[in-house]
């Protein structure tokens, strides 16, 4: 399992994705020349995340670890939890999962003190992704209904997709 991407995510229209990624480096080049230390962290983390999307994890690893000190001086920000949380996964996608695991938690520990659940579903499913790459399925499982009762409570739309990780969890361990 070590090797494997469980359920994630792909792009429906990789041509609208590089629009997207196109908009987006602009996006952070404005903040970048205003100097607004905020929008560059919150843009840096919107790049890196379409860049992971992409599977141009390399990019968007360096473009993530040139704001890390950035990151650090918002702690109380939401903005700065996402962009643990992107961090994170783009850990995980460049197969550097023991470091992901203290990001992950991390950006939980943010998302948590600052009460952004919504920020907490995301960091929990992409964590339990990361956890089932590693073999770890009742750690993974975990987070996953933990992410679920998150999602089920906002009535969020992604409700769906956490349903389809565990359900995809019990056919991995089904195969074990």
């Amino acid at each position: 399992m070590r090797d494997m991407e469980f359920q994630r995510f792909t792009a429906p229209d990789a041509a609208a994705l590089d629009v997207n990624i196109g908009e987006h480096r602009v996006k952070l080049a404005q903040a970048l020349q205003a100097g607004d230390d905020l929008d560059v962290i919150d843009g840096t983390a919107d790049l890196a995340g379409l860049l992971t999307t992409a599977r141009r994890e390399p990019e968007a690893l360096a473009l993530l670890q040139s704001q890390l000190d950035g990151a650090e001086r918002f702690p109380a920000s939401e903005i700065s939890g996402w962009f643990w949380n992107t961090y994170a996964t783009a850990l995980q996608y460049n197969g550097l999962r023991a470091e992901a695991e203290h990001v992950f938690a991390k950006a939980l520990a943010l998302a948590r003190a600052g009460g952004w659940v919504r920020l907490q579903s995301f960091v929990l499913q992409h964590w339990g992704r990361s956890l089932v790459e590693q073999g770890e399925l009742n750690e993974a499982q975990s987070k996953f209904e933990e992410a679920l009762a998150i999602r089920r409570q906002l009535n969020d739309p992604r409700t769906a997709s956490t349903e389809q990780a565990l359900a995809g969890l019990a056919e991995l361990r089904e195969q074990t």
